[in-house]
């Protein structure tokens, strides 16, 4: 059971606010045309993935202080046996990989059926590109592995998700923040798995009330797929031959 958080709907509102915003901002910095050039899209992709997930530290972090707490008493990364929470979080995450993937397939037969073309994002092509260089995309998997599951959970588990199951709506604060969550990255093919997913981290938030433990299965999660990507021709020619 979590204990009750400090911050209200108008305080949380305004942040809500701030990160559409940043989001848009990041959108338009990706679609802007920058000019041509082998890595031209790349580096635009992460320029505006540096601007958002900057920002958006920095509004989570002036929206704490408002609210006269920090990151460590805000999402209980203080609590005893943090180590036990992020055991457990990479387990989750280890256990989910092959679930994720089988509700990936699923997702790909379900849009075939109403016939849909699943397509990879946009960062997943970047990546994909053979003129990057391997410092390139590990740049982008320190973004994807320690970066981005940070603010994440602490926007949407750590913030979002408390304040609506306090506010009276569990319900909704479970399978509502869960669904925005998966929405956010903006790909039908992977609305299903990361649904699911994001409903085992707040399992795992309302078990340890830690915030190391979703973003712990969040990092392993984020690792395996890049590392997927980033040797997936290896890994398709080993299947070939066996």
């Amino acid at each position: 059971m979590l204990s009750r958080k400090p911050w209200g709907v108008s305080e949380t509102a305004v942040l809500c606010a701030a990160v559409f915003a940043t989001m848009l901002g990041s959108g338009l910095i990706a679609m802007a045309n920058w000019g041509a050039g082998a890595n031209a899209e790349f580096v635009q992709m992460m320029i505006s993935l540096v601007f958002l997930q900057v920002a958006i530290f920095v509004w989570i972090t002036f929206f704490l202080r408002f609210n006269h707490t920090g990151w460590i008493e805000a999402f209980g990364l203080g609590l005893s046996e943090p180590a036990t929470a992020v055991a457990y979080g990479v387990l989750t995450g280890a256990l989910f990989l092959p679930a994720g993937l089988v509700l990936q397939k699923v997702s790909e037969v379900i849009m075939q059926l109403v016939h849909l073309t699943p397509e990879a994002q946009a960062a997943v092509k970047e990546l994909q590109n053979p003129n990057l260089s391997l410092q390139d995309k590990l740049i982008f998997g320190v973004a994807a592995i320690f970066v981005a599951p940070i603010w994440e959970e602490a926007f949407f588990r750590g913030i979002l998700y408390p304040l609506i199951k306090q506010l009276g709506f569990p319900r909704l604060a479970l399978w509502g923040t869960s669904a925005v969550f998966a929405i956010m990255h903006a790909n039908e093919e992977t609305l299903l798995p990361l649904l699911v997913f994001a409903l085992a981290l707040v399992y795992l938030y309302e078990t340890f009330e830690n915030l190391l433990a979703p973003i712990a299965a969040h990092s392993l999660f984020n690792t395996a797929n890049f590392l997927i990507l980033l040797f997936q021709d290896k890994i398709e020619h080993f299947l070939r031959v066996t």
